[in-house]
């Protein structure tokens, strides 16, 4: 088939001057020009502008597309198997922004909205930018970001419920201080923890551990956990780092601790 300059424009979902660009910069040159001097395109054109398209829809620059595609090794089929796992990944995230969305326009309309601020009740203006910093320095602009988007399409009443799980999980490690940091009964209870903080963040296994030893070194932590009991938040510090490191342990063995096999997110 043959199309004309307007046929593929439209067949591609571009511009017809699109298509007078790529071929003025050598990226698509049409198949050949008829005696009026008018572009045609035949199959052999088809590809390659689902590639460009393709390449382009991922963020590449045309100077990009067009030294990528212009390489002796590149190889159609392997850069469509490329777009597919990248454009995968952007329908899993655009499926979680809509979920996102979904919520807050829920939350809206209930009645149930919930601003920054309310994630940090208690703290006077210059205490939330104090801790604020200081997840900036530690894990980075976007991880705090992400962290109060999520809180704030939690609404009030979700944001409510975590902090009523989260309160029984140390609660119940602090009832088991007697059998050791490491026991079983302590591990579970932090696998629990574990899977919890993953409502605000996704947090790697290093940013986990480091979040657990926080809970000691940071005043302002050590202080809530305290009130749980006394040596609380140097007992609860040290059960998230042994418990991390069985993680890390079980992934360099292929398999992950008891206590993480048992009461993973997949229960929730």
């Amino acid at each position: 088939m043959v199309y004309s300059v307007r046929q593929l424009a439209r067949l591609a979902g571009v511009s017809v001057r699109t298509l007078h660009y790529y071929d003025h910069i050598g990226l698509l040159r049409p198949s050949y020009r008829d005696s009026n001097g008018y572009r045609r395109y035949g199959e052999d054109a088809v590809v390659p502008l689902q590639q460009i398209l393709f390449f382009r829809e991922l963020g590449f620059s045309l100077a990009d597309v067009q030294r990528i595609m212009a390489s002796p090794r590149f190889d159609a089929l392997e850069a469509l198997e490329s777009h597919r796992a990248l454009l995968l990944q952007r329908a899993e995230r655009v499926s979680e922004l809509l979920s996102t969305v979904d919520r807050t326009i829920k939350q809206l309309q209930e009645g149930d909205g919930m601003q920054t601020r309310d994630y940090y009740q208690g703290f006077s203006d210059a205490k939330i930018e104090e801790y604020r910093d200081e997840v900036r320095r530690r894990w980075g602009e976007d991880a705090l970001r992400e962290s109060e988007e999520r809180i704030v399409s939690m609404g009030k009443s979700g944001f409510a419920a975590l902090q009523a799980e989260a309160d029984a999980i140390f609660r119940s490690i602090a009832d088991n201080m007697s059998l050791g940091f490491d026991s079983p009964e302590v591990q579970q209870q932090v696998a629990q923890w574990r899977a919890w903080l993953e409502h605000f963040s996704s947090y790697t296994d290093e940013a986990a551990r480091g979040l657990g030893q926080m809970y000691s070194e940071d005043p302002r932590f050590a202080a809530h956990f305290e009130k749980y009991a006394t040596g609380f938040a140097a007992f609860l510090s040290r059960a998230i780092t042994h418990y991390m490191q069985g993680i890390s342990a079980g992934k360099r063995a292929g398999d992950m601790p008891a206590a993480h096999r048992n009461t993973g997110r997949g229960d929730r």
